[in-house]
């Protein structure tokens, strides 16, 4: 937990809403991705990355990440580079676990009666399909993605939400893995709090200037 905050869940209680990230948040599919990208690399004879390097190259857009990997877009263009990695990442999407005590803190926020939605840069027909099947639809009041596989940003989507949803920023805080969650919480106007347990070290996640924590049990209260 970074140094000065104590457990934020008291403080989330006082909040109306809670605007979640998915991946790499809720889902632990870090290695996942991980895994799929060091198979295009290995494919493509090029160097493959280990978890520290993957966290500290990810990034918002993905095409900047891809960059980063090392995949030549004069070779192949990003769309197809993009195609191939969701085909094969959704194949094996249900090898992925919930992050240890996720059902247990959003459980928590719902019995309180704070409503709970979720932002996400994945699309959205494949969101939805997600969260049913690990059987936590019933805990979100919405649940909102983008209309494509290229994971540009979810800026423009999250404010759009809380026009839609009448939601007073600051009533609202934002729960993510990623630098870009922090980015998006600030353009919606939003409180916001990072979790080093998906996408992005949390020593890039400190230069955001938000709390970070290490784990979502350690947003449930301390009994």
């Amino acid at each position: 937990m970074t140094p000065g905050f104590r457990c934020i869940m008291p403080a989330m209680l006082e909040y109306d809403y809670v605007i979640w990230d998915w991946n790499g948040t809720i889902l632990d599919d870090m290695w996942l991705a991980l895994d799929v990208a060091n198979g295009m690399l290995r494919r493509r004879g090029l160097p493959e990355m280990d978890a520290g390097r993957y966290r500290e190259i990810f990034d918002f857009p993905v095409e900047t990440y891809y960059r980063r990997a090392g995949f030549d877009f004069s070779a192949e263009p990003f769309s197809a580079l993009a195609k191939e990695f969701i085909g094969a990442f959704n194949a094996r999407i249900r090898e992925c676990p919930l992050q240890t005590r996720a059902e247990e803190v959003v459980h928590t926020l719902q019995r309180r009666g704070i409503s709970q939605v979720v932002l996400s840069a994945s699309r959205e027909t494949t969101l939805r399909d997600a969260v049913a099947h690990y059987g936590l639809h019933h805990y979100f009041d919405a649940l909102h993605g983008l209309h494509d596989d290229l994971a540009v940003s979810k800026t423009q989507v999250g404010i759009d939400l809380i026009a839609r949803h009448g939601v007073e920023p600051k009533r609202a805080v934002m729960v993510g893995d990623t630098v870009h969650d922090a980015e998006v919480a600030r353009e919606m106007g939003v409180d916001c709090l990072l979790v080093a347990a998906g996408h992005h070290s949390r020593a890039r996640l400190e230069t955001t200037g938000m709390p970070v924590y290490d784990a979502l049990g350690e947003l449930l209260p301390e009994t």
